[in-house]
């Protein structure tokens, strides 16, 4: 049997997406599958919904000629020890029950004794866990929209701010011109930190300093769908935000000097209100770089696990 599959996981705190990567890095559409995540069950029940997802990807590879698998790749958010993978994410709603255990260790004991799984799976198999915002930033540095660039950072901004740097197609996270573990969300800001301006919350926090209504359950995409309809405020609010993200990252950005910063997760959809902003704020304090937004913000996650896993 072929060992020609790699399963990757995007897992969230409601759905984890999975999808199959084939050995030349290329995502098979037809298994890209979004699950609930039931990150609130037990251990034992969340420990079962993984082994679910991971017979329901391999029965996905039925029809492949010699489907073995030789690696299982999760992108997780932290805090995380993804080394030794043991969960201590606590206190945020999501995996409460698994904390502190080697969730490793239990997958791969509960793998190796499913029948359908353990068919699948190639004698030297890997498992592996690393922090999503990076495993983003490592796809988008070698295969998407930084591919050509040498000094790359990537944001993912959504419930929260996640980042991730690459330096010639590796990912950095102990140097001293970069935070360390690459981490941006903690970063002094006002009263408070980055995560809390540059973000979901962020953002409708801005809506409500500038009077905008958000009765009816107004989230970002209502708010951008009325800048682009020309709303005077809304379109204020976005150049707001993006001028609050170039104060946040002008530092950060001073010492690591990128070439390119690519913006991802669900914020970014709305990227061509603030990106412009966001840009002029970093000109004006002499940081000059790309700024592009993601194509695919979970497609570039799957490929920077199947680059990750062909380093560990």
């Amino acid at each position: 049997m072929g060992s020609q599959f790699l399963l990757a996981f995007d897992v969230g705190g409601t759905y984890i997406k999975a999808g199959v990567v084939n050995r030349d890095g290329a995502v098979l559409e037809h298994t890209v599958t979004q699950y609930e995540a039931n990150s609130n069950g037990t251990q034992d029940e969340i420990i079962e919904r993984f082994r679910d997802m991971t017979r329901d990807l391999v029965s996905r590879l039925s029809e492949e000629s010699g489907a073995g698998v030789y690696g299982i790749g999760y992108a997780f958010p932290g805090p995380f020890d993804y080394e030794r993978g043991i969960s201590y994410i606590q206190g945020l709603n999501k995996f409460e029950a698994i904390y502190g255990i080697s969730l490793g260790d239990k997958l791969r004991d509960v793998f190796r004794k499913d029948a359908v799984i353990a068919a699948s799976l190639a004698p030297n198999w890997k498992l592996a866990f690393e922090n999503d915002a990076s495993l983003f930033a490592l796809g988008e540095a070698v295969y998407g929209q930084a591919s050509a660039s040498d000094r790359v950072v990537c944001l993912t901004i959504g419930t929260g701010l996640g980042s991730g740097f690459v330096e010639k197609r590796r990912l950095i996270k102990h140097q001293r011109d970069v935070p360390e573990n690459g981490w941006l969300y903690h970063l002094s800001y006002g009263e408070g930190i980055a995560d809390d301006f540059v973000s979901r919350r962020g953002v409708l926090s801005l809506a409500d300093e500038l009077g905008l209504d958000l009765a009816g359950g107004q989230d970002v995409r209502e708010l951008a769908q009325l800048a682009l309809a020309g709303n005077e405020l809304a379109v204020e609010l976005f150049e707001r935000f993006g001028h609050r993200m170039a104060q946040i990252l002008t530092a950060p950005m001073e010492r690591f000097q990128p070439d390119t910063i690519v913006i991802g997760g669900q914020i970014a959809k709305s990227g061509q209100l603030f990106v412009p902003a966001l840009s002029r704020g970093l000109q004006h304090n002499g940081i000059i770089t790309n700024i592009k937004l993601s194509e695919n913000t979970l497609l570039s996650t799957f490929r920077g696990i199947y680059r990750f896993m062909g380093t560990v």
